[in-house]
């Protein structure tokens, strides 16, 4: 599927993300909203119970959540597992980093539209945000009910329209026929794609936590807005470690020997 990237414009890869890890996440993510309950069942109904009854907008809301998985460097553990690592790196090569402003998304049933919920997205490009068209986004789910509710819809090959024209965070101009894909993964999978590709959030009919976010390769130059943005390394390639070893930008071999030493 990474070969037919530039013609796909994404590529879903399965059990990309470790049972365990997943685990682990989702019981860090119970813990930030103080749910004690050991089944995953009872911890589902309470996390539901909360988001009825929620006070607050939903980016303070998951804002917690996302810091809490970056500083304890799961978000970096989910990156650099092996399937999801390989995957990445054969579209990017080794020198990565990835966006550490607040990315969790909580849908939520009854508030699928932007003017409700500013976290439901209708059909857009992650370049309308600033994002450089040489940088992927990612998704997966974190807490759900099951895969086939209400996730996220394609426009296959849109990625080859470039920069669609569009005012108020909706395309003001779209072909009169295109053909769509909607995701249905499960916890573990993951799917890549363009920043150029257009996609929109799904209504949902229970209460969902996901991750959108983006990698980049950092030694290419940000285009647009992305370098407002920020960022956290987390894969160097060969020739960056050696840069790292020379220490300066006169990568001179002698930096850390003394040179008075018989």
């Amino acid at each position: 599927m990474i070969n037919n990237f530039s013609e796909t414009g994404f590529t879903i890869i399965r059990n990309a993300i470790s049972k365990k890890l997943i685990k682990d996440i989702q019981s860090e993510i119970y813990k930030v909203l103080g749910i004690k309950n050991k089944k995953e069942n009872e911890r589902y109904k309470k996390f539901c119970s909360i988001v009825k009854n929620l006070k607050m907008n939903e980016y303070d809301f998951t804002k917690p959540i996302f810091e809490t998985l970056h500083y304890k460097g799961f978000l970096e553990q989910m990156f650099l597992e092996k399937k999801f690592y390989k995957a990445t790196v054969d579209l990017m090569g080794k020198d990565l980093a990835f966006c550490t402003d607040t990315g969790i998304t909580l849908n939520i049933p009854n508030k699928a539209s932007p003017k409700k919920n500013y976290l439901f997205k209708d059909w857009h490009q992650e370049i309308w945000s600033g994002a450089n068209p040489s940088t992927i986004q990612i998704w997966t789910p974190l807490i759900h009910k099951d895969s086939k509710n209400g996730q996220m819809e394609l426009i296959k090959e849109s990625h080859k329209w470039g920069h669609v024209p569009h005012i108020n965070r909706k395309p003001t101009l779209l072909p009169k026929k295109f053909f769509t894909k909607k995701l249905n993964l499960e916890y573990g999978d993951v799917i890549i794609f363009s920043t150029l590709l257009i996609h929109r959030s799904l209504p949902t009919l229970y209460p969902r936590l996901s991750l959108p976010i983006l990698l980049k390769n950092f030694k290419n130059k940000d285009a647009s807005y992305q370098d407002n943005r920020s960022f956290k390394i987390y894969s160097y390639s060969e020739i960056t470690k050696i840069e790292r070893i020379l220490g300066n930008h006169f990568l001179t071999p002698y930096r850390l020997k003394d040179l008075d030493e018989d």
